[in-house]
């Protein structure tokens, strides 16, 4: 017979048990991130400046997808560059120009579960500092992170790292805009963890521990 401190653990499990979680980092300098089509839907290519971002780069079959795109310009994945974006090697960026491009990563999960993302890094060609505005959010469009101000130093010539624990039960998405062609991302690192319960989750768990107090007192 289950004791009320078994249930209540039963219960609690049911939404805050989370499996160990691995990270992954899409660091955009590796085999398979090219591809020869504007759309990264094409032929995976070796890579060189200019060349598009594979659409299948950072996919794992069942688990998440990966999304590349430039906004500003219908129809196109981001962009690739070897260097010079600070100390970074290989990075994606949006073209366009300074004062008008944009670009936006996708993760989205396939197997029920939420990703987490917990770090990024940005660059600034060419080995200098420039601004940018950067949002993170869920794909329900729910805000959960804002910068407007300057990613890379040209002295001492280094990235600018970004550090959270951004959850989004649909997915997470990462913009950057005006300039996301001379600043580009790189080391994009995630977790795939439990989902967020919604509300009706927690009102559930209120619930049931509402009933064992009440079959405690009866029991008194």
């Amino acid at each position: 017979m289950k004791t009320k401190s078994t249930i209540i653990a039963g219960l609690a499990s049911l939404i805050f048990a989370a499996p160990a979680a691995h990270a992954v980092v899409i660091d955009f300098n590796g085999p398979g991130v090219c591809n020869t089509d504007a759309d990264g839907n094409g032929a995976i290519a070796a890579c060189g400046n200019w060349a598009y971002i594979a659409q299948s780069y950072g996919d794992m079959p069942g688990v998440v997808d990966v999304a590349y795109s430039a906004p500003r310009i219908a129809g196109t994945s981001l962009n690739w560059w070897d260097a010079d974006y600070n100390t970074l090697r290989g990075v994606a960026f949006a073209n366009g120009s300074d004062g008008n491009s944009q670009g936006r990563i996708d993760l989205k999960p396939l197997n029920g579960m939420a990703v987490m993302l917990t770090h990024f890094d940005m660059g600034a060609y060419s080995n200098t500092s420039m601004g940018t505005h950067i949002t993170i959010s869920d794909l329900s469009g729910n805000v959960l992170f804002t910068y407007d101000a300057n990613v890379g130093s040209g002295s001492p010539n280094m990235p600018s790292g970004f550090n959270g624990s951004w959850i989004g039960n649909d997915g997470i998405r990462i913009e950057w805009r005006d300039s996301a062609y001379n600043v580009g991302i790189d080391n994009v690192t995630y977790e795939m963890t439990r989902a967020i319960p919604e509300p009706a989750t927690y009102a559930m768990l209120s619930a049931g521990l509402a009933l064992l107090g009440l079959m405690a007192r009866r029991r008194r």
